[in-house]
């Protein structure tokens, strides 16, 4: 339900951007000039921002990889420079995904459960990665003559509204930003929608993908969408699918031979995941039971972990911890995975038993370093069972690696709160706020930091420049 009603407060704030936007320097002629892509980017990040503070977001650093990892093949296989991508789970179940202003591309969690093949969920983040390497939504503020600032940002509140199923918000944010420039406006949805098609097929052959999920993908979305089909306006639905689109992509399969693309256990475990956060906990106990029962799974360990996790998220520790170990089991020979082990980890946090949880997340961290996961729980380990010194040196050279971490910063400030150290907790909860770009939020805990006790003067004068930079970083975007 908040999602859902950020798309309604985006428009606003983003329709009060655009009001304010006769107080910008004369961009010039948009056919000529158009949208700079700090222009995109800051509209992006706006957008960001309210989703965060929706609280729909999926923060969940596996899901989150997951996307990251897809994503950025799909985009070196299409030999994306510019713009850098974001890609960033939503808890909804509808299935749809959409891309905003500056290279930030949502998932619903709906569309990841009703893949059936990883190739699916590529196909569809190929088509959306298309949308912004064509500068589709640029290119529409273009073809109607109209105050770049002002158009996009209608459009962006009008995807948003409309992927979080608020029509009506967006079709406000739509005539009141755009009025008779409307009905151009959506003239160029299916043509665009055809772009994306084709060159997310490309990128999808590109990348080792399976090129046929596309269609197949096609087919069930509009076999999901069919009970809006007679009901809902057709440019309130970000992505219309028509017989002839389904066609289209099974035409640029040509004659090739088929081949199955396996999916990937990370795939596996992610959709699970997804599963059981939309289910919750005593739903999803009772249906992860009876598939199990019925052994109607396509993957045993994937279906192990899921009523592992329900169980986990239904505080029933004890039979999670044993799902787990059944999980393990199920994968023979081979060796465990990232994801059972932090799940294993986290179940003995729970249940403070952290001597265990510390032991569990150490091992798994040395055996899979890449798993920015593992990171997350061993540093939190560390911290549950009081071994500060080397929680600081896990985080420090976490750091050193992803320095725009803004959860690493959280678990630092975590850490200095344990220590009874203010100044330090603070300032760490600021570059926290900092690295999600909520500079108000930051320069609060900045200046709460130099409210305490504190004979380090060049923690103090780093603090106070810290300040600076951020005070001139809101202006310039203010001006």
């Amino acid at each position: 339900m908040k999602f859902k009603m950020v798309a309604a407060s985006l428009a606003m704030a983003l329709l009060t951007q655009a009001a304010l936007a006769e107080k910008l320097p004369d961009l010039g002629d948009v056919s000529q000039q158009g949208l700079s892509k700090q222009e995109e980017r800051e509209i992006g990040e706006s957008a960001m921002r309210q989703i965060r503070r929706s609280g729909g977001l999926v923060d969940d650093p596996e899901v989150m990889a997951f996307l990251a990892t897809m994503g950025n093949r799909l985009a070196d296989a299409a030999e994306v420079n510019e713009p850098q991508f974001t890609f960033f789970p939503l808890l909804d179940k509808t299935v749809n995904a959409f891309a905003i202003p500056g290279g930030f591309i949502g998932v619903h969690t709906g569309l990841i459960v009703q893949s059936q093949h990883e190739s699916e969920v590529a196909s569809v983040l190929a088509h959306e990665i298309a949308h912004v390497t064509q500068n589709h939504l640029a290119r529409m503020i273009d073809s109607m003559r109209v105050s770049p600032w002002l158009g996009l940002a209608g459009v962006a509140a009008a995807i948003l509204a409309s992927s979080a199923g608020r029509g009506d918000a967006a079709a406000a944010a739509l005539t009141a930003t755009m009025g008779v420039t409307v009905q151009r406006q959506l003239d160029f949805t299916y043509s665009f929608e055809q772009e994306a098609d084709r060159i997310g097929m490309q990128t999808l052959q590109q990348s080792g993908y399976d090129p046929a999920a596309m269609a197949v993908f096609f087919e069930r979305l509009q076999n999901y969408n069919r009970l809006y089909e007679n009901n809902a306006p057709e440019f309130l639905r970000t992505h219309p699918v028509t017989m002839k689109r389904i066609a289209d992509a099974q035409n640029r399969l040509g004659s090739g031979s088929y081949r199955q693309i396996p999916d990937s256990l990370e795939f596996l475990f992610v959709r699970e995941k997804c599963r059981a956060l939309q289910m919750g906990g005593l739903e999803g106990v009772i249906y992860y039971q009876k598939t199990i029962a019925e052994k109607r799974y396509a993957s045993e360990v994937a279906q192990r972990y899921g009523l592992a996790l329900v169980y986990y998220l239904n505080r029933e520790y004890e039979p999670a911890w044993a799902a787990v170990q059944k999980a393990r089991e199920s994968l023979g020979n081979k060796a465990s995975h990232p994801a059972l082990e932090f799940l294993a980890g986290n179940i003995r946090l729970a249940q403070a038993r952290n001597s265990e949880a510390l032991q569990i997340l150490a091992d798994a961290s040395r055996r899979f370093p890449a798993s920015r996961a593992l990171i997350y729980g061993l540093i939190d380990a560390q911290i549950a069972a009081g071994a500060y010194a080397e929680a600081k040196d896990e985080i420090d050279d976490a750091l050193m690696l992803y320095a725009s971490d803004a959860q690493l910063y959280q678990r630092a400030a975590k850490l200095y709160a344990k220590q009874g150290k203010p100044m330090l907790q603070y300032q760490m909860q600021g570059e926290y706020y900092a690295r999600l770009k909520e500079y108000t939020s930051a320069l609060e805990q900045f200046n709460l930091a130099l409210r305490q006790p504190n004979e380090d003067f060049h923690l103090q004068s780093g603090i106070e420049a810290r300040i600076r930079e951020i005070q001139a970083m809101t202006k310039a975007d203010s001006k």
